[in-house]
């Protein structure tokens, strides 16, 4: 089994290594702006859509403490002094650009985002969460960021090393893991998440489990995040949608080793954003409660504190 998934992750570096490849210039993609395509038929004031900042983006590389790495960071023309931040995580192999979305719309809403960029697939959950915690301390030093207000999230890995960042650093004032996948030889389920201090919203993709077994298996994948997460966890679950159907381009050559949702894209992608500025907007800015999902879109639970008994 060990040397089945060594291969599985082999042949996901090599399809996502080209439709992910932006620090090696050999595949290019056209900017596509999701946002501005996803708001048509949304409402004006819509938390999926954009909200009233005009907003710049740039690449920028991070130093801090003799430490290097390469973020995209989005900020709204006219952020508040000191303002909210958001660090933000991909998932394994995926580029920084498949999150262009959330970071936008939270952009425009008054936040500094921080997306870190395309990482190894060799690189660890405990050197990604650390990456974390370097962006966040450049966030308050360069960027003159609310050391206050500073949310964490995350995809898949990015999502599981998310949570690992706010657990094992602090400092985080929210936490949004998009569909995390505990496996690894560090399991935050079976160890810091007991320790999280932050709100945390976790979104989760219900059919995920029915692709590929590197992509958020059963075994591993939000539920059980769920089940030992602390008091007043929000889960999220996305009816009929797959691990990558939140990104903003889930059929990029590559990605179909994790299809096997259902649901419209477009769909499970608005929902997730949705939630995802909703909840920083109510953690981080004061702003009211997360709205209801539809219920054929999105189901919510809310963890309750009981005994979990270890092996």
């Amino acid at each position: 089994m060990l040397h089945y998934r060594c291969f599985s992750l082999l042949i996901l570096a090599i399809s996502l290594l080209l439709s992910t490849a932006n620090c090696y210039d050999f595949w290019k993609h056209p900017s596509i702006d999701t946002l501005a395509t996803d708001v048509v038929g949304l409402s004006e004031n819509d938390l999926a859509g954009p909200g009233l900042q005009r907003v710049d983006s740039s690449r920028v590389e991070v130093l801090h403490q003799g430490e290097s790495l390469e973020v995209v960071l989005y900020k709204p023309a006219h952020p508040q002094q000191p303002a909210p931040a958001i660090v933000f995580l991909p998932g394994r192999m995926a580029s920084d650009n498949q999150y262009e979305s959330y970071a936008r719309a939270l952009a425009s809403r008054g936040f500094v985002v921080a997306v870190r960029s395309w990482y190894s697939l060799f690189r660890s959950d405990l050197e990604l969460s650390h990456d974390a915690k370097v962006i966040a301390d450049w966030l308050v030093q360069a960027q003159g960021v609310n050391p206050g207000k500073i949310g964490i999230a995350g995809h898949s890995m990015g999502g599981k090393d998310a949570v690992l960042a706010a657990a094992q650093y602090g400092g985080f004032a929210g936490v949004v893991a998009i569909d995390p996948d505990d496996n690894g030889s560090v399991s935050v389920v079976h160890g810091p998440l007991v320790s999280l201090k932050a709100p945390l919203l976790l979104i989760g993709a219900e059919v995920a489990w029915r692709a590929s077994s590197i992509c958020a298996p059963l075994a591993t994948n939000y539920l059980r995040f769920f089940e030992r997460a602390p008091t007043g966890t929000i889960e999220l679950t996305l009816r009929d949608a797959d691990h990558v159907q939140m990104l903003d381009e889930p059929d990029r050559f590559g990605y179909g080793i994790c299809r096997s949702g259902t649901a419209d894209s477009r769909q499970v992608r608005i929902t997730a954003r949705r939630a995802t500025v909703g909840f920083f907007l109510q953690h981080l800015q004061g702003g009211p409660a997360l709205p209801m999902p539809t219920p054929n879109q999105a189901t919510i639970r809310v963890a309750q504190a009981y005994p979990v008994k270890e092996k």
